[in-house]
């Protein structure tokens, strides 16, 4: 499928910078009961350090290091040697999935993505390819010779037959390749749990092939994600990972040996019953109920197949060259030891391109206005460029908090849309507890493209978290990013991870020339341009939709409303929609609004896209009478169930001065639908609209 060589040893110079780290939130709660002496927490050298010579050489130089940054060098060293071909790979089912990954070849690969047909998987991919800048977007439907059919048994020779063949096809067993790299000393830093039944096989294979990982294959329990899972099975999984790890051949049970990551492929529950613990940070601990030593990070990948893909594909072909940072937090200490500021100057070091919000500019009325542009520049360079968003607030699961909210005035549907996808640290307390709930903070952030977050299942109490300019540091320096949220030495606690725990800065391996030849492919790009000669309008804009080619979009959709009007579908407009809101061309993205059906209306994308634009909607039509009715029509129909209290506070605080009553009616016309304390709430907010 690609015809490349590769080269069988990459001379190259590391160079590992490393910086100073240590280890609050006005009315973020704080607990110094919990430990007696400061936490450890590893502190890079400031002027870092030159390792140099032949891939062999430096990767062997890695183990005279500090033991808690071998994992990450190790791996940031290994997607540096990977070579990538520039070429998105789009499938829509498991056999092309594999057919695909079979045929990387050791170190040359391309990324993959897997489309569903949901308007989420569409965003997904278009947030990749935004970053990643390919010349070329496919969509294969080839066939494995292998299909993935069967009982378990069937799924795990499947899995491996094509493992095998992704990391070296000479030779026909992952087992014996991963051997003989070990005889040169060249081991991953991690291993990869899954179960095939598990939709997250699928992020499981691509990390096993493009990190090298040995694979483990484990029943999972019983707990859905949606539950938190028992110790008595987290116990069962940590002996069977343990298990595992010792078959492997590899050392594993100390930091800074072979094996310092686990990536655990597995839709189970990620909070564990007692305790409420995160289950990531129980897991690569001996013992029972984690009470011995650490030997591993590890990190959690949940989700459908495309979902699991994306996780997967980001970790291995982004870049991380960004940063937004959203500090809520008081300059009095504690919480002064979170300075978003200070963590903005150290990426800015880096090189990093970073929008930082602080003191004065950071309550939840500026943070309104700031999210009705998108997060995350999606330049026309050439560098692949993720975010890493670092953010300071409170609250339960379904609220953040930032300065000048009331009453949880923070929801989810103000979370910001982004151009590009995002590694994220979070302190809160209880961001996770919920993480496929769109009704939650972190259910939220996952929708909206995070890859990798790091984030508390409940409350763990400021002192937990790693402060933020540490965060920023730790990663700057090369820590794997599951090695850098957490303290050296901590307890089993709260906070989790996400994603791949082996995701680092630094650069996603060097781009080669190549094509992908497969029957019966689909070039995205010639066939859009085909689409729009054969005056298929909505065809092409979908394409151009999934290219991330939102500019494309937005011209096309706003000829269409002007000149022909009855070409422009509900299906066209529910599709535009994201693009008009991405390239500011809000006043369109209403027109294009009121041609959805109701389904479309009544999405949850659209309509949050509708409110994260309202502030600007409502202070441009404010002199208008005729826009200014229609937006606040609009949004009055579209008032958001999960938070309609704040949708309907926010609109009519806009109403109040020119139409009083029918503000005050837009809040009791809620009174029907709510109950308790969410009546006392309403009735506040009555109250302040009065004010």
């Amino acid at each position: 499928m690609v015809s490349l060589k590769i080269l069988s040893i990459l001379t190259i110079s590391f160079l590992c910078t490393l910086a100073s780290a240590q280890g609050s939130n006005q009315a973020q709660p704080i607990d110094e009961s919990r430990r007696s002496t400061p936490p450890r927490l590893m502190t890079p050298p400031s002027k870092g350090s030159t390792i140099s010579g032949t891939f062999s050489d430096v990767y062997v130089q890695i183990k005279d290091q500090d033991p808690v940054r071998r994992a990450g060098m190790r791996a940031t060293l290994l997607r540096r040697a990977q070579q990538v071909v520039p070429i998105v790979v789009i499938v829509d089912n498991a056999d092309s999935y594999l057919f695909a990954i079979s045929n990387w070849e050791a170190m040359i690969r391309f990324p993959i993505l897997w489309d569903d047909g949901t308007p989420n998987s569409r965003e997904d991919i278009a947030r990749f390819v935004r970053a990643f800048k390919p010349e070329q977007v496919l969509r294969i439907s080839g066939q494995s010779d292998s299909p993935w059919v069967g009982d378990r048994d069937a799924k795990q020779k499947v899995f491996e037959k094509t493992l095998s063949m992704a990391v070296d096809e000479s030779i026909g067993n992952w087992k014996t390749a991963f051997d003989r790299l070990a005889e040169r000393e060249l081991i991953s830093p991690g291993m990869v749990v899954t179960d095939v039944t598990d939709p997250a096989w699928t992020a499981a294979i691509a990390l096993c092939a493009g990190r090298l990982q040995p694979i483990a294959f484990i029943n999972k329990p019983s707990t859905p994600t949606v539950l938190p899972i028992s110790m008595l099975d987290a116990d069962n999984l940590e002996r069977s990972i343990e298990r595992a790890a010792s078959l492997s051949g590899r050392s594993w049970d100390e930091i800074g040996d072979d094996i310092d990551a686990i990536t655990l492929a597995m839709n189970t529950g990620t909070m564990i019953k007692e305790g409420k613990l995160a289950l990531t940070d129980r897991l690569g601990r001996t013992e029972a109920s984690g009470s011995g030593k650490r030997w591993a990070w590890c990190g959690q990948i949940i989700g459908a197949e495309s979902r699991s893909v994306y996780q997967a594909m980001c970790s291995l072909f982004l870049s991380i060259d960004q940063g937004f940072i959203w500090d809520g937090y008081t300059s009095k200490q504690p919480w002064a030891q979170y300075d978003g500021t200070e963590a903005g100057k150290i990426l800015s070091e880096k090189s990093f391109d970073v929008e930082v919000h602080d003191q004065p500019k950071y309550t939840l009325n500026d943070w309104k206005l700031r999210m009705v542009r998108p997060i995350g520049k999606a330049s026309d360079s050439d560098s692949s460029g993720a975010l890493i968003m670092l953010m300071n607030s409170k609250g339960p699961s379904n609220v953040f908090d930032l300065p000048g909210s009331v009453d949880g005035q923070g929801k989810p549907g103000h979370l910001p849309v982004m151009n590009v996808p995002t590694a994220l640290h979070i302190v809160h307390s209880f961001s996770l507890q919920r993480p496929i709930a769109r009704t939650s903070v972190g259910g939220r952030f996952i929708e909206r493209g995070v890859y990798v977050y790091a984030g508390s299942v409940d409350e763990p109490y400021l002192n937990a978290f790693v402060p933020t300019p540490s965060i920023a540091r730790r990663l700057a320096g090369s820590l794997a990013f599951s090695t850098a949220i957490h303290y050296d030495d901590n307890k089993v606690w709260k906070i989790t991870v996400l994603g791949d725990p082996l995701v680092t800065f630094g650069h996603a391996g060097q781009r080669i020339e190549g094509k992908i030849n497969v029957p019966g492919s689909i070039d995205i790009e010639e066939r859009y341009k085909q689409l729009l000669k054969d005056k298929d309008y909505q065809g092409a804009i979908l394409d151009l939709a999934m290219l991330g080619r939102d500019k494309d979009v937005a011209r096309i959709a706003i000829a269409l409303m002007s000149d022909q009007p009855d070409l422009f579908s509900p299906k066209s407009a529910f599709i535009s929609i994201p693009s008009l809101f991405r390239v500011g061309e809000y006043t369109k993205m209403i027109d294009a609004y009121e041609r959805l059906d109701a389904f479309g209306q009544s999405h949850a994308l659209m309509q949050d896209l509708l409110w994260l634009s309202s502030p600007y909607l409502l202070a441009r039509s404010a002199s208008q009478v005729d826009e200014r009715s229609r937006i606040e029509a609009l949004l009055r129909s579209n008032i958001r169930t999960d938070q309609s209290i704040e949708d309907a506070e926010s609109l009519a605080m806009a109403m109040r001065k020119h139409s009083p009553d029918n503000a005050i009616g837009i809040l009791e016309a809620l009174r029907p639908t709510l109950s308790g304390r969410d009546l006392k709430r309403l009735d506040r907010a009555i109250a302040r609209a009065r004010k």
